[in-house]
């Protein structure tokens, strides 16, 4: 997109979102839009071009294709939903697993906040399970729900059905209010935008009001930062450098104030690109992608670190196993956290990828397929959509 005028591209956006059908550089520009956000602050007339590009994605795509709009999405999104229900139950038994379901117990108040897992972040539950455990040393009052019966649309929103998105987000934004917190807490930040910025706006805009606000939860640990450096167990002596992205400039402050609180952490800077929302945001790019991820494992290795820290679970889930045969492990920040205060984890995601081949992660995690009732069919299916290799 080097070569295409500016002003004709924006243009053209603005033609798709107003039920055009665009140009060939601005359809382009909206399929890579890797949701960065960089966008934001430039634009000197205050408007989201993060949103209208993303929007004019939606628009192109539902021009482009030719069969009912749900089924453009359906595929990605039962694939999805059956890796969460498998994963998490490879990793964790049945009473682990739940402590992501909301409570039955009567209340007599709303909770403090409602914890959002969304719905990929339990294919890694070590990080979740993590995020309860310091808001129990925090003694918060809490609520958590997500999975898949709480999907934020985003399936829906980047194919186009706008109407299905609608259906689904304020679903779950009704599902988030029954609680009663104003304030509800997101991990993942593909929820964040896709409700924060798009449908909890318009539910506000149709309906009048806006239940809660959608806060990142790491910057929520952030503001409580000085209690949780009084609740430090551990000296972790670790050099880190961060997988960044530059989605939420306020996440990477929040990670890095939390960083300097733990014992012993020192955080080493190096100098590769910031970009995207997840790993998954470059998908489109492959060959920049791949080319981006090796610039920066060779940057960490020369910069002498001991550990590179991912932040958001789709970014961990692909790299974290690179620490093989390396001078450094890879970890999820919330493990160095969690380190600091004493909360023991294991990445049990990691050692299922390591293993790789699927008849021995069967053999492995027997006592748990068994546990939580798992159909040994589904469970290659979704092994084998994960991790490659044959079902």
């Amino acid at each position: 997109l080097a070569d295409a005028d500016p002003a004709a591209t924006t243009g053209a956006i603005v033609d798709l979102i107003t039920g055009g059908e665009g140009n060939p550089d601005a359809v382009r520009w909206a399929d890579i839009c890797s949701g960065s956000g960089n966008c934001i602050p430039a634009c000197q007339h205050g408007i989201n071009p993060r949103f209208m590009v993303q929007l004019a994605r939606g628009f192109a795509r539902r021009n482009a294709g030719s069969g009912p709009l749900p089924t453009r999405w359906r595929q990605g999104f039962q694939n999805m939903s059956r890796g969460v229900r498998v994963l998490s139950k490879l990793q964790l038994p049945p009473e682990t697993l739940a402590r992501f379901t909301p409570s039955r117990a009567p209340r007599t108040s709303p909770p403090d906040v409602v914890f959002y897992t969304g719905c990929n972040v339990l294919k890694t539950p070590h990080i979740a399970l993590l995020c309860l455990d310091i808001l129990d040393l925090l003694e918060v009052d809490y609520e958590v729900m997500g999975g898949v019966g709480q999907c934020c649309g985003v399936y829906q929103y980047r194919a186009g059905d706008f109407e299905n998105n609608s259906k689904v987000a304020y679903a779950t934004i009704d599902g988030l209010a029954s609680a009663g917190a104003s304030t509800v807490l997101s991990w993942c930040p593909s929820c964040q935008i896709s409700i924060g910025e798009v449908s909890l706006p318009n539910y506000e805009l149709q309906f009048g009001a806006k239940p809660f606000d959608l806060n990142p939860f790491l910057i929520f640990l952030a503001e409580r930062a000085d209690r949780l450096a009084a609740l430090m167990q551990r000296r972790v002596e670790k050099r880190i450098a961060l997988h960044e992205r530059p989605v939420f400039p306020g996440v990477i402050d929040a990670v890095k104030k939390l960083l300097s609180i733990i014992p012993g952490a020192e955080l080493a800077d190096i100098d590769v690109p910031r970009v995207g929302t997840q790993a998954n945001s470059l998908a489109q790019l492959p060959k920049f992608k791949r080319e981006l991820v090796e610039r920066e494992l060779r940057a960490v290795a020369d910069a002498g670190v001991t550990t590179l820290a991912t932040i958001y679970h789709a970014c961990h889930r692909e790299i974290c196993d690179a620490g093989e045969g390396r001078s450094f492990e890879v970890v999820n920040f919330m493990e160095l956290l969690g380190e600091g205060l004493g909360l023991d984890s294991e990445d049990l995601y990691k050692r299922l990828k390591q293993v790789r081949d699927i008849d021995e992660i069967i053999v492995e995690t027997a006592p748990l397929i068994e546990a939580n009732r798992l159909d040994l069919d589904t469970v290659r299916d979704a092994l084998a959509f994960e991790f490659g290799g044959k079902a």
